[in-house]
């Protein structure tokens, strides 16, 4: 088996400690300076760097490691419980260094801030996130999510920003979060520490709120990873496959999930007439998307995903060949509207069944390369 890579166990160890909440005030002084000599590393500063995007020298981390962890004992003794080290090293950052947002947790909001400087570019600002965010990502190991939110119909602004959309999105996230306007007019969300279900729940939080403020309805994409696979840019272009998935299929919001199949998918349709038996029933269905492997049907019933079922096809030519194909339910979930038909499944077919399937996939690419509707 393969060595462990010696970087990552050195983050694995680090965070283990900060993470431990039994660990607090010299005991964790304590515990972090005994990884020194274990790893052969400045443990103060590599534990800064798990947090925060600072570079400390190791006097310097050790100073700003034991004020973080003071506090952190007045975080618990405001709200009744510990928020754990990485909120209070983020809350210490904004009050020392004001590179984010007013504190999560001071109480003297009327303080004076420095004036802002001149106003970048909502695109120059994204960028920045998204180099930021994706560097994070890979030093935490944590997940990330990116949302983007297009308004629907042409109701939309032709041009410029909405700015009430914009206060509408920063009051519904996260001090942590970031949000920002991509050069097509997009709104973009950066969600830290936030996986693909989280991820989805915040997308429509932020529709609504968008829809509020504005009074023009949403769709939203969203896409999610964690650690080294959180590439923001990569997630930004998932997220907006994601946006046109969500519109197509009415859903308002859609999350970006990585081609399970191994065959490339041909697009159906009504163009083949399909029946599904199932349970001693039979019904007619649409069949969405076809490949060697499975396919992706839109159904009247719910069907139960381990269930075998027969897919029943009747090929699109003058003279229509019928196909049996027997095949297993993969997955099943709900349409457009939760509850109601149509439902949507995603079968497999079986090792037997290949050669019709491909037979059928001919005949699909003939009509196709034919101009045939």
């Amino acid at each position: 088996m393969a060595s462990r890579d010696p970087k990552d166990a050195v983050q694995v160890d680090l965070r283990k400690v900060l993470d431990d909440k039994g660990l607090r005030g010299d005991r964790l002084i304590e515990a972090i300076s005994a990884l020194g000599p274990r790893h052969s590393i400045e443990p103060f500063r590599a534990s800064l760097s798990l947090v925060l995007p600072m570079d400390f020298t190791e006097p310097e981390a050790c100073n700003t490691l034991a004020g973080i962890e003071s506090h952190r004992g007045e975080i618990e003794a405001l709200l009744g419980r510990d928020a754990g080290f990485t909120v209070a090293a983020f809350d210490l950052l904004y009050e020392k260094e004001r590179t984010l947002r007013d504190p999560v947790f001071r109480d003297d909001r009327s303080a004076a801030v420095p004036a802002p400087g001149p106003r970048p570019r909502p695109s120059d600002r994204l960028e920045d996130v998204l180099r930021r965010e994706t560097r994070r990502a890979e030093r935490s190991g944590r997940p990330l999510a990116v949302v983007v939110l297009s308004s629907d119909g042409p109701a939309a602004p032709a041009t410029g920003v909405s700015e009430a959309g914009l206060i509408a999105l920063c009051d519904s996230t996260r001090d942590v979060d970031s949000v920002a306007v991509a050069q097509d007019g997009a709104y973009v969300a950066i969600l830290p520490c936030t996986g693909g279900r989280e991820g989805l729940r915040a997308a429509d939080r932020l529709r609504r709120a968008l829809r509020a403020s504005t009074g023009i309805p949403f769709s939203a994409g969203v896409a999610a990873a964690s650690g080294r696979a959180a590439d923001a840019h990569v997630l930004m272009r998932c997220a907006r496959r994601a946006l046109h998935e969500a519109r197509g299929s009415g859903s308002g919001a859609a999350l970006h999930r990585l081609e399970r199949r191994a065959h490339s998918r041909i697009l159906v349709g009504t163009a083949v007439p399909a029946r599904l038996r199932s349970a001693g029933s039979e019904s007619d269905i649409v069949v969405e998307d076809l490949s060697l492997g499975g396919a992706l049907l839109s159904t009247p019933h719910r069907v139960t995903p381990g269930g075998e079922v027969v897919l029943a096809l009747r090929g699109p030519s003058t003279r229509p060949a019928g196909f049996l194909l027997p095949s297993r339910v993969l997955r099943a979930q709900d349409g457009p509207t939760p509850g109601q038909t149509p439902y949507r499944a995603a079968i497999g077919f079986s090792p037997d069944a290949r050669l019709r399937v491909a037979a059928v996939l001919a005949t699909l690419r003939a009509r196709d390369q034919a101009g045939m509707p």
